[in-house]
């Protein structure tokens, strides 16, 4: 699958919403997981402290497909800090152990909540000021609840990091000179990271009044497509430094020409769980 193909991929799911787009983000989140454990031997050192990881992924999931309550996040953080420890039962005490236990706790912490923040965001109940987006959510939706603002929300987040990527790559290549973590990616700048504030800035801009986000206005859309654009390169540069740490160029080479799921949602992973905390504390 192309990187092409991912976008449409996204697009599609975030229009039907409900367990198709679940499904979708959950199988993205257990590829994230299962390359970054490829990377980094001591994440999930024994199957069975592996598997502990994969179970955090598709629990966080379920629970967002099924409430939006409080106590379901909650919940969440309590299975991410204590599923992996069950290592405790069958396990030697020593160095290597407890640092794959945090290892493992670390990333499919990461990756568990943004798969949760993902879902939860999607299925933000409430209508859009614009009449044709709201019979968009309704045409397309699976379940008959009116979501409309949640996929409004998952493709702004979606729109943001993909414009926020290109437009960092075009300015870092034509502009770039300042270095903006050498020892982590040297390639990546500072000019880079002002394309990327630019791309997502607009993207959202863009997208909130298409759509007709409720409660946010123009001054707070430019915020939040900042927010956005750092924190993907939060992301990239995250991934980056764990590829550098393992010593590998791709995070693995499922996507021909592009690498591996990693290498494509870096960025989009964490900006999907910030547009979650966003928009439930607008909302």
């Amino acid at each position: 699958m192309s990187s092409f193909g991912i976008i449409v991929v996204g697009f599609i799911s975030s229009l039907l919403g409900g367990a198709i787009f679940a499904a979708v983000v959950t199988a993205l989140g257990v590829g994230i997981y299962h390359e970054t454990a490829r990377m980094t031997p001591r994440i999930g050192l024994g199957s069975a402290l592996r598997l502990s990881g994969y179970a955090v992924i598709v629990s966080s999931a379920s629970i967002a497909l099924l409430t939006q309550q409080a106590w379901g996040t909650t919940l969440v953080i309590a299975i991410v800090a204590l599923l992996p420890a069950t290592i405790l039962f069958h396990s030697n005490p020593d160095a290597d152990t407890f640092a794959s236990l945090m290892s493992t706790m670390a990333i499919s912490a990461y990756v568990g909540l943004s798969v949760h923040a993902a879902i939860g965001l999607r299925e933000l109940p409430g209508p859009l000021q614009t009449g044709w987006a709201d019979n968009l959510g309704e045409f397309f939706s699976l379940t008959g609840d009116s979501t409309a603002l949640g996929m409004a929300w998952v493709m702004v987040a979606i729109a943001a990091t993909w414009l926020s990527d290109t437009c960092a790559l075009f300015v870092g290549r034509s502009f770039g000179r300042t270095p903006l973590l050498p020892h982590i990616s040297p390639k990546k700048t500072l000019e880079g990271a002002a394309g990327a504030v630019l791309g997502a800035v607009f993207a959202t801009v863009t997208l909130v009044v298409v759509f007709g986000i409720p409660a946010v206005s123009i001054p707070l859309a430019i915020l939040i497509g900042a927010v956005f654009a750092a924190v993907g390169i939060y992301g990239d540069l995250f991934e980056s430094f764990i590829k550098r740490a393992a010593g590998v160029k791709d995070s693995g080479s499922i996507i021909p020409g592009h690498g591996g799921i990693f290498d494509r949602m870096d960025a989009l992973f964490p900006t999907l769980l910030v547009a979650w905390v966003l928009a439930t504390a607008i909302h």
